[in-house]
């Protein structure tokens, strides 16, 4: 069967080479099959046959069936994919060759087998051939997806559909892409308005060159009948298998209702059930964080009790009081920035930190400012004398933590009350 120079070959190539006899035993074999077969010497497989070398007796059984019909007279095997023996628990495949050696008289000696490892390129067609599925049947949860060329950049292909009575805008072109894209997108300092602003063709080559094979985004966008819903994007790099060109997929995926449930179960977990605004776990832990990260800046500890709040449940019911108490987180939360922190710590006494003071007088006015805006809410409550006593306590001057500065304000709020209440005192301190 062996000439000297097929044995050089096959002891010298990189190439995964094998030679059969008509017994189906392996008589010569290449380093590159040795390999793919899981051993480190060829040596060892000599003499053996497919069902020797594989423990996955279908793989075996394939390979004899494939090697009885070639024997058999049947036509060569060329460019044949097939899988191969998998390594560490994943599919490989391989494209082999199989050809018939013939004595002087035509009769079959053997086969001389040459296999190419194809498996990175067969899951690229693979993946190629799943995302243009995806493109032609878009799930019902997708509005839509795009295909995009980026070596030729223009839009391939595109697919739109209703979901849930909305739809995305029509794109034709790549710049009608990131213009619809930027102008829907209503958080614009968020990662999916960066990616589109940045969306050009050497960004995504640059993407593709580092070897990400998708992104994914979740942002809220508004639709063509102006609603504004929770959507997904996802974007997978793949290769176009006729032309050899990137590409790219943009799909994006209603993701509203459960977006809508995360947010439900963050407020139950965060919020006071009842004011909307937080609760004292969450409160303490935002105060104690702002104290850790921003050591360097000048922050107010504001503590607020409301004046007669007893009064007001005694004589026109507990109803009324929560309803009160409704009313003053929300003039609380308009009085501060959204970056302060405002949260209720039990019954009618509320915590809010305002941060990064340029200047302690600032905190002054804010405090005058929130028992003006009291005023006008307790106003409608004229037969019952109700107003809110502050104390205020800073950062770092009353203390540098959470419990010292609790203490200080509580102090300085006891403080306004004796004095008369409706009024906001500060705890004393030393600027030095």
């Amino acid at each position: 069967i062996l000439s000297k120079a097929m044995l050089t070959l096959i002891e010298k190539t990189k190439e995964i080479m094998f030679i059969k006899d008509n017994k189906f035993r392996y008589v010569a074999l290449s380093q590159g099959f040795a390999d793919m077969s899981g051993v480190e010497d060829p040596k060892t497989l000599l003499g053996k046959n497919d069902f020797d070398v594989y423990e996955d007796f279908e793989l075996a059984q394939r390979y004899r069936k494939d090697d009885e019909e070639l024997l058999r007279g049947k036509k060569d095997l060329i460019d044949y994919l097939e899988p191969l023996r998998e390594e560490e628990g994943k599919a490989r495949y391989g494209s082999t060759s199989k050809l018939v050696i013939k004595d002087d008289d035509g009769n079959a000696i053997g086969i001389f087998g040459m296999i190419k490892d194809v498996t990175k390129d067969f899951m690229i067609r693979q993946h190629y051939q799943q995302e243009l599925k995806f493109l032609f049947n878009l799930p019902e949860e997708a509005y839509a997806s795009v295909f995009v060329d980026i070596d030729s950049w223009r839009i391939v292909e595109q697919r739109r559909q209703v979901v849930d009575k909305s739809m995305m805008h029509e794109v034709h072109t790549i710049k009608d892409l990131t213009k619809i894209a930027l102008l829907s997108i209503v958080d614009s300092e968020c990662p999916a308005a960066e990616f589109y602003r940045n969306f050009s063709k050497e960004y995504l080559e640059e993407i593709y060159v580092k070897g990400q094979s998708s992104l994914s985004f979740e942002y809220q966008r508004k639709m063509t009948d102006e609603s504004i819903h929770w959507v997904r994007n996802d974007i997978h790099f793949l290769v176009d298998t006729e032309s050899g060109h990137r590409c790219i997929m943009l799909s994006a995926f209603d993701i509203d209702e459960k977006k809508k449930e995360e947010s439900k179960l963050i407020e139950s977990a965060t919020l006071d059930k009842m004011t909307k605004v937080l609760n004292r776990e969450t409160t303490m832990k935002k105060i104690r964080k702002v104290l850790i990260n921003e050591p360097e800046e000048i922050h107010a500890l504001f503590m607020l009790d409301v004046d007669n709040f007893k009064m007001l449940n005694d004589t026109k019911g507990h109803q009324a009081g929560d309803e009160f108490l409704i009313e003053l987180a929300q003039i609380l939360k308009t009085c501060f920035r959204d970056s302060d922190i405002v949260g209720r710590i039990g019954g009618d006494e509320f915590f809010i930190l305002m941060k990064s003071l340029p200047d302690v007088s600032i905190a002054e006015i804010k405090a005058q400012s929130v028992l003006d805006s009291v005023k006008e809410l307790t106003a409608s409550y004229d037969s019952i004398p109700l107003s809110v006593s502050i104390g205020v306590s800073l950062y770092p001057y009353s203390g540098n933590n959470i419990n010292d500065l609790y203490l200080s304000a509580d102090t300085a709020l006891y403080q306004a009350k004796n004095a008369g209440k409706n009024q906001y005192l500060f705890d004393k301190y030393d600027e030095s």
